[in-house]
């Protein structure tokens, strides 16, 4: 996820049945003259964002990492969502 301008001690993430919620906050831009700048279009504020997960993740070992505003959330997936080998019994 992009969080440029987030501080990452604000940052919440909760993984849950189903989904995944990163809750956070942006601070403003310090006061900048118009002339720095010819677009803003990333708000400050709170913000949530919730993401559907397709497949079980086991929540235990769901990690974040923060790094150069890029907020990498790794899920992996539960042992019930992974694939199983199935035998063939021959007759």
């Amino acid at each position: 996820a992009l969080a440029p301008g987030v501080d990452p001690k604000s940052l919440d993430i909760s993984v849950m049945e189903g989904g995944l919620t990163i809750k956070g906050e942006k601070l403003g831009l310090a006061q900048v003259s118009a002339e720095a700048y010819h677009r803003n279009e990333r708000a400050a504020g709170r913000f949530v964002r919730t993401v559907e997960l397709p497949l079980a993740v086991d929540a235990g070992k769901v990690s974040a990492d923060y790094r150069n505003g890029l907020l990498l959330v790794t899920l992996p997936k539960a042992e019930s969502a992974r694939p199983r080998q199935v035998p063939i019994t021959v007759r």
